[in-house]
């Protein structure tokens, strides 16, 4: 789970800001979309509003960065740094940037601290007592210094003195990864949290291996056709459609042999290839037990009358297709207990449609945390959809970003916050002035 991000000196963030999940516990209203069964009770779903350029895409880059640098040995380098930092202002370039991220994983609390100096990287990783003990410092790291209150012998302390030496902006959570030296308990499931949990997602992407996943991943196929089950597009069931490659191609003929030996040499170091036009993934071609097999969803629609008719993906809209891109990741979310931040989630998306969808999710039994961007204003209604601590504001003056909640203006939850935002009582609005 996720509790908070600080962010400082680091793209558009000049001055210190702050993003939390933290509920405000004397709103009374869906409490359901509250997680209260640990220390910190937490949100289940955060929405940030913004103009365009204010910074809401900058938040989510944040996090895809700081995952990147715990996960990727080789992310960072002296160049992104430099283009990472805020450079809107005259003065001492070599302030650093700082990133600090708290979350919860395994019963336990982490702080993650990043900072990046043009020639250099500081990071702590703490374990956070929360008044139960004091906190630990599990290592930190200055550069080529390293230090841990844990009891580690000196051949080890050099051991990782000399790889962090040799990898100056490398994480330690990644070198360890790869080359385990730090034998602690709270290293693994920590690398585990930003690497499987804390997912950043764009809607624009297309997933070449959905047909592969959905064929394999029965539940994800169920849960599909339950979400088309519960918004009215038309679609009446969701299926895949498999054939061996073989009966595909004429048997004895030299030309379709070649095509065969081909495309199975092809696919023999993944588990699939897939074939994508306009965005739309038509088939993939998949390995399964030493055989080739072509995959394609088909879409059981309803006609006139009782008729269902057979169709596939190149007949669906760009919004049934952004749909379907949008399922794993709210299959993660309440299924997996992942952290899922998404840009622009409403993209192609009928505004109902994405209402819908969000209702489903905040009143679901989930495990994980939903975190999205959005000009949908629709989801501003606080007495159907959202509660005025999950609602973020993004705003931009003189080049900085500011992140701000809903929650700091003490509204009634009887206020209509739609017309509110839109008439700018809380700012986050373009100014656009008249083209005449």
């Amino acid at each position: 789970m996720l509790l908070r991000i600080k962010i400082r000196n680091f793209l558009s963030f000049y001055e210190e800001t702050s993003f939390d999940m933290f509920p405000n516990t004397k709103r009374t209203t869906f409490l359901n979309h509250i997680y209260s069964n640990n220390k910190i009770p937490l949100l289940k779903q955060a929405v940030v509003y913004g103009a365009n350029g204010s910074g809401k895409s900058n938040l989510l880059k944040t996090f895809k960065f700081i995952k990147s640098v715990a996960v990727k040995k080789d992310f960072l380098d002296i160049d992104i740094i430099e283009r990472s930092r805020f450079r809107l202002i005259e003065g001492d370039k070599s302030v650093p940037s700082y990133i600090s991220i708290e979350f919860y994983v395994k019963k336990s609390y982490y702080k993650y601290e990043l900072e990046l100096a043009p020639k250099k990287i500081k990071e702590k990783l703490i374990l956070l007592g929360l008044d139960e003990f004091e906190d630990q410092i599990i290592y930190e790291r200055d550069g080529k210094r390293f230090h841990s209150e844990n009891n580690i012998s000196k051949e080890v302390e050099e051991a990782i003195k000399k790889l962090i030496s040799k990898n100056p902006f490398s994480s330690l959570l990644s070198l360890n990864n790869e080359f385990p030296i730090f034998e602690n308990s709270h290293m693994k499931p920590v690398f585990n949290w930003f690497y499987e949990n804390f997912q950043v997602l764009s809607l624009n992407r297309v997933l070449p291996t959905l047909i592969e996943v959905m064929s394999r991943k029965k539940n994800l196929l169920s849960f599909a056709n339950e979400i088309f089950n519960k918004v009215d597009l038309g679609i009446d069931s969701l299926e895949i459609k498999s054939k061996n490659i073989n009966e595909l191609l004429i048997k004895g003929d030299e030309e379709s042999s070649k095509i065969l030996e081909s495309l199975k040499s092809r696919i023999s170091s993944k588990s699939s290839l897939s074939r994508v036009k306009d965005d739309k993934v038509l088939f993939s071609l998949v390995e399964e037990k030493g055989e080739s097999f072509i995959k394609q969803f088909v879409f059981k629609q309803n006609g006139v009358g009782s008729y269902i008719g057979n169709m596939d993906i190149e007949d669906q809209s760009d919004g049934t297709v952004k749909l379907l891109n949008l399922i794993p990741a709210i299959y993660d979310v309440i299924k997996n207990g992942k952290i899922i931040c998404i840009d622009e989630i409403e993209n192609s998306i009928h505004p109902s449609l994405i209402t819908s969808i969000l209702s489903y999710f905040s009143n679901s039994e989930s495990k994980g945390q939903l975190i999205f961007t959005t000009h949908e204003t629709e989801l501003l209604n606080q007495k159907k959809y959202m509660r005025s601590d999950e609602i973020w504001f993004t705003e931009k003056q003189n080049g900085n970003s500011r992140l701000y909640s809903l929650n700091d203006f003490k509204e009634h939850n009887t206020i209509n916050l739609r017309n509110g935002y839109l008439d700018g009582r809380y700012g986050a609005i373009p100014s656009i002035e008249s083209f005449e």
